[in-house]
């Protein structure tokens, strides 16, 4: 065999031994890369984390961090991770990803002017503005009746308390107070007359028969003679009727 025939012999094998050593070197990496991918690994806590931080403790276990959505939350600092999927402590095959929800943080809103403005006109450019109504207080005054006199927050602000806006509003200043007369014996329709012209209202009168009393006197009244009451206060009186 001649000197050149030896050396493509060496030549040619070298070159099928490199080849081999190499595809048994890349199945061998492939394998270990399916056994790593196939184990279970635990699912750390990331929640109340910075995504950095949150990214780096994942890639401690094997696993990456995915966002999957951002949302407001006046609990969570910005860029924080509100929740995660799986939880902690549950368990992912390495190299997948931990879901992730982020804090965008407090949602800024500027609370509008609604002082001077109907109750329910307010109602509407609040709940508009993002600002729910918790609380309305009414109370008597010289304002027109539903008229907002007083707003917490104030305008231009841009904190919240927890329940939403107060609102301050006016009952008007018609309301008077009345003591309630002693009415029982007297004829019920001169008694319905004066409690109507004073700008009462008689919600409900029962007829019902009483012997030894002529029909249309009053037997019974609510409320009793001296209470206080107002325009508001529903009035019930009970009449005699004709005996059959």
């Amino acid at each position: 065999m001649t000197f050149r025939k030896t050396f493509s012999f060496i030549a040619r094998n070298a070159l099928l031994g490199a080849a081999l050593l190499a595809t048994l070197g890349l199945s061998a990496a492939v394998t270990m890369r399916v056994v790593l991918s196939a184990r279970d690994v635990a699912v750390p806590g990331v929640v109340g984390r910075v995504l950095p931080e949150a990214s780096a403790l994942a890639a401690r276990r094997g696993l990456d961090i995915r966002v999957q959505g951002r949302r407001h939350d006046p609990a969570v600092p910005a860029d924080h991770v509100i929740a995660q999927e799986p939880p902690a402590g549950g368990t992912l095959k390495a190299h997948r990803s931990v879901r992730v929800w982020v804090s965008l943080g407090a949602r800024r809103i500027t609370v509008p002017r609604v002082e001077g403005q109907s109750v329910r006109t307010a109602r509407i450019t609040l709940e508009q503005a993002g600002v729910p109504v918790a609380h309305v207080v009414e109370v008597d005054a010289r304002a027109p009746e539903g008229q907002v006199l007083v707003q917490r927050p104030t305008a231009g602000q841009t904190d919240l308390p927890g329940d939403g806006a107060s609102l301050l509003v006016s009952r008007g200043s018609g309301r008077s107070d009345f003591v309630m007369p002693d009415l029982i014996g007297r004829s019920a329709a001169a008694a319905m007359g004066s409690l109507i012209a004073a700008g009462f209202k008689v919600a409900d009168v029962r007829y019902r028969s009483y012997p030894g009393v002529a029909p249309g006197i009053v037997l019974r009244q609510l409320p009793a003679a001296g209470y206080r009451v107002d325009p508001r206060t529903p009035l019930s009186l009970d009449v005699s009727r004709e005996t059959s």
